[in-house]
């Protein structure tokens, strides 16, 4: 699946705050129709994550914009479909 073709189907996908390790802020999307799922990670230092503000309320998409994010969607049996950008290390 290419970039433009997963964030087509996924760019608007509700994601919502899951937890945080490790300098990482988690959000990740209820459960598709088809048993995907996406994940995104934002941050990975804690110079990236002093910055950032987090409300567990308000979900995210991967349209929107962040630094140095790591996406990516998982089908039913947790195989990677697509992935975007670099782990955190």
């Amino acid at each position: 699946m290419t970039d433009e073709e997963a964030l087509e189907r996924y760019g608007q996908v509700p994601l919502y705050f899951s937890h945080y390790y490790n300098f990482v802020f988690v959000y990740k999307s209820a459960v598709l129709e088809d048993g995907e799922r996406v994940f995104l990670h934002l941050g990975g230092s804690m110079e990236q994550v002093s910055a950032m503000v987090v409300d567990a309320e308000v979900p995210m998409t991967l349209e929107e914009d962040g630094d140095d994010e790591y996406a990516y969607v998982k089908d039913a049996d947790k195989q990677t479909l697509w992935t975007q950008g670099d782990p955190p290390d």
